[in-house]
């Protein structure tokens, strides 16, 4: 098939918890606006656990940011526990009216009560903000090869499943260990930035070195796929207005 491969420049993520901001300040460098990952955290907050501690930036929000920020957002989302499979059938208005009745329904287990709640406002906000919302059954590589054909897009993933990756935990701020018994099995940001010839998935990830990666279509599908455990399992893309 024709490989695809958009110029960028990979960075690395200054902390544990945030490739989500290094991941979208390397998609906004692809289209001239240089702006650090740090600076994006203080435009964008992290959400925190119970103990207070920074555990990463929900990328519905991110992308909010970037359509206040004078950017095109379409938003593809193959979750089916925040949201509905069947809203793909309804108009933008009426998607906003069941996505606030469904803020105060069913609790997913994986995320709790708050995060249910944080997670179905972000979709409000972010259709309410004008972003394009694509709700899907599932994710396709025909899907993905045609996003490249259009430009890089940020990409949520199960690392474990990316890489084959044990469970890990954080030491502090700025380094982890694998933990395949107490170890959580994290979500993660990366860019995909690109396709070779045999269909592989090229990739920019903030974490793991050296840093540009080739992934074989089936993981790739995979790794998106069981970011639901997190919700998580969204992708977008960005256009300059």
């Amino acid at each position: 098939m024709k490989s695809t491969a958009h110029k960028i420049r990979h960075q690395y993520q200054p902390t544990n918890t945030t490739c989500s901001p290094t991941a979208l300040s390397i998609l906004l460098e692809h289209y001239g606006k240089r702006i650090g990952p740090l600076d994006i955290e203080t435009e964008v907050p992290q959400r925190r656990n119970d103990e207070g501690e920074k555990v990463g930036t929900i990328n519905l929000q991110l992308a909010t940011w970037c359509l206040k920020n004078g950017y095109s957002v379409r938003l593809y989302t193959f979750d089916c526990q925040v949201i509905d499979q069947s809203w793909a059938q309804l108009g933008t208005e009426q998607q906003v009216e069941r996505m606030k009745l469904r803020k105060d329904g069913w609790v997913v287990p994986s995320i709790g009560e708050e995060w249910t709640k944080q997670y179905t406002q972000a979709y409000i906000d972010f259709v309410s903000a004008g972003g394009d919302l694509h709700i899907q059954p599932a994710v396709t590589r025909k899907l993905l090869y045609s996003l490249l054909e259009k430009g890089p897009f940020l990409s949520d993933v199960s690392y474990s499943t990316l890489y084959g990756a044990s469970r890990s935990r954080d030491v502090d701020d700025t380094e982890s260990v694998d933990d395949d018994i107490n170890g959580s099995a994290m979500n993660h940001s990366v860019l995909v930035y690109g396709n070779d010839e045999e269909g592989s998935f090229l990739i920019a990830d903030p974490w793991k070195k050296p840093g540009l990666h080739t992934i074989e279509p089936d993981r790739m599908i995979a790794a998106i796929s069981t970011a639901q455990i997190e919700c998580d399992n969204l992708l977008f893309q960005l256009r300059p207005n």
